[in-house]
């Protein structure tokens, strides 16, 4: 099953972002969906649409965002649906030779949701979407590897860590 939820799109190189409907799936094993309560604009949204990224269009663009957890997939225990996160732009493995040596920003194994957001433009499976940065957070939910998801204190302010996840 699946969401359907408005997101910012860039469909083809150069050409002006839409907000378009799309299908977000529930998640899976490892994954989780989070409701984005903010995203702050970044350059690199600027150059995935330029196609100077790559050029794996349509892309769902945004990546500095902070969310509630809506709903997590089988064997996940580090979020729960109603935890206030930031998302990161990979999962690290925990279990290669820089996770293991209490370096996981240099992990070898970062990994994003397995399942693909797709435009909701036609019958089945749909157009796949490459979310920027694994996240697209341009969008009212999105789907996530869980270990994208840092939870933080549900008293901080949603603004102040959307502009910062990135930084």
């Amino acid at each position: 099953m699946s969401q359907q939820v408005n997101a910012v799109i860039a469909r083809a190189k150069g050409q002006p972002v839409e907000v378009a409907t799309i299908n977000a799936p529930d998640p899976g094993p490892g994954e989780a969906v989070v409701q984005v309560q903010e995203c702050g604009v970044c350059h690199t949204d600027l150059h995935y649409r330029e196609g100077g990224i790559n050029d794996e269009f349509p892309f769902l663009l945004g990546h500095e965002a902070a969310g509630i957890v809506e709903a997590v997939g089988d064997d996940v225990t580090s979020v729960a649906p109603g935890d206030f996160v930031i998302l990161n732009w990979r999962a690290v493995c925990g279990d290669c030779r820089a996770c293991n040596r209490g370096e996981p920003q240099y992990c070898f194994n970062t990994h994003n949701a397995t399942q693909k957001m797709t435009l909701a433009d036609g019958e089945g499976a749909g157009t796949e979407l490459s979310p920027a940065l694994g996240i697209g957070a341009f969008a009212e939910k999105t789907l996530v590897a869980a270990g994208q998801c840092t939870k933080v204190d549900p008293s901080a302010r949603p603004q102040r860590w959307a502009c910062s996840a990135a930084g």
